[in-house]
C-alpha cells in the first residue's frame, strides 16, 4: 500500500511569501530508502538550532522551592 507524505513551510497566510506545500507517494517497496533520506534531512536541518535556554525555569523552580519551604 503507497504511503503519502505532506509537507509545508509553516507560513501563515499573514507572510508575505506564499506558503509552500509539498507532497509526495513513496511505494512500499521504496520506503526504507525514503525513511532514511528523510532522516538524514531532518538531521541536517538541525544542525543550526539552538538549544533551549532552561535557566530561566531553574532560576523559577528554585524560588518557588525557598519560598514553600519557608
Amino acid at each position: 500500500m503507497p504511503v503519502i507524505v505532506r509537507a509545508t513551510n509553516g507560513k501563515s497566510k499573514r507572510a508575505k511569501t506564499s506558503k509552500v506545500k509539498l507532497s509526495t507517494v513513496v511505494q512500499p517497496y521504496d520506503l526504507e530508502a525514503f525513511y532514511v533520506r528523510y532522516a538524514e534531512v531532518c538531521k541536517a536541518g538541525m544542525v543550526a538550532l539552538k538549544p533551549r535556554d532552561r535557566s530561566k525555569n531553574k532560576a523559577k523552580a528554585k524560588a518557588k522551592k525557598k519560598k514553600t519551604a519557608a
